[in-house]
């Protein structure tokens, strides 16, 4: 049921400023539209059917209207300035994936229908499972089923061509408190499959790697004083970094410093490089080499 990742979501404080920046970094951004009634607005890098989605809030007073699951992002944006907020797995049959986590015991909202006002007036429909209420700041994923058929859709939203030569989303890094918690959500309600076991000493926490397809979800664990328990205690569980793979590195290091950027090694993955300053502030990218 549940197919391939969908998206990571970042928050940002200013769209059009945020959107510049990444094109900075060779990525190629699009207007993505309006959420109807929502009061949010965002741009798309898109891979493939994977991408990015940079939200903003163009109505403050419509976002806290919306309710609690919509104020999120206000609240994240008023404290943090932007980061990453949460990522999006696709499924097939939603209301089948509903069914499972009833079943499994795992409280979650939907599916809930919402749509996109495109820039050129058409507009995206797809339905909404959120585990827990929410899939902003938390330790699990939420799912997404699109109302159009996939190659439709990259018909009104194509891949965008991007200089720095990523290809796709390779993984995300997920910061959690507990993580025999996380193995049974992970596991036993999500359905997914484990494909090993983590240390790691630089940031002092323990992980453990699930697998959909190529794509990884690393969770971890801090055990100690370290990054990850410095970035939990600021930003409580959820999406730490996301992991994209680039077809040359070397090309991908020469145009960042052009722009100003340099690559460290990332703590959290192994074979890793950090851009460095974040793009926007709590947007933790990583590359890698796609060994496709």
């Amino acid at each position: 049921m549940i197919t391939r990742f969908d998206h990571a979501v970042i928050a940002v404080a200013d769209l059009e400023a945020a959107a510049a920046q990444y094109r900075r970094l060779g990525l190629s951004v699009y207007p993505g539209g309006r959420h109807t009634g929502l009061g949010s607005h965002n741009a798309i890098v898109r891979f493939g059917l994977d991408y990015l989605e940079l939200i903003g809030v163009y109505s403050r007073d419509e976002v806290l209207a919306a309710g609690p699951r919509r104020a999120t992002l206000v609240e994240f944006l008023d404290a943090h300035g932007g980061g990453m907020l949460g990522y999006c797995l696709a499924t097939d049959d939603i209301d089948g994936l509903a069914a499972h986590f009833r079943a499994t015991g795992l409280a979650a909202d939907g599916p809930l229908t919402m749509e996109r006002a495109r820039p050129d007036g058409r507009v995206l429909k797809w339905r909404l499972l959120l585990p827990g209420g929410t899939g902003w700041r938390r330790p699990w994923p939420f799912f997404i089923q699109w109302e159009l058929p996939d190659d439709e859709r990259l018909q009104w939203e194509q891949p965008g061509q991007h200089p720095l030569g990523v290809t796709r989303v390779a993984g995300v890094t997920v910061l959690v408190r507990d993580l025999d918690a996380a193995r049974q959500l992970y596991g036993r309600q999500l359905g997914l499959g484990l494909a090993g076991t983590r240390d790691v000493p630089a940031l002092a926490a323990d992980g453990l790697r699930f697998a959909l397809g190529d794509f990884t979800i690393d969770l971890l664990a801090p055990r100690g004083a370290g990054e990850a328990a410095t970035r939990l205690e600021a930003l409580g569980e959820g999406l730490f970094s996301v992991t994209l793979a680039a077809a040359n590195l070397e090309h991908a290091r020469e145009l960042l410093a052009a722009q100003g950027f340099s690559l460290e090694p990332a703590p959290e993955a192994e074979s890793c490089w950090l851009i460095v300053p974040e793009p926007s502030l709590g947007a933790r990218l990583l590359l890698r080499v796609d060994p496709s």
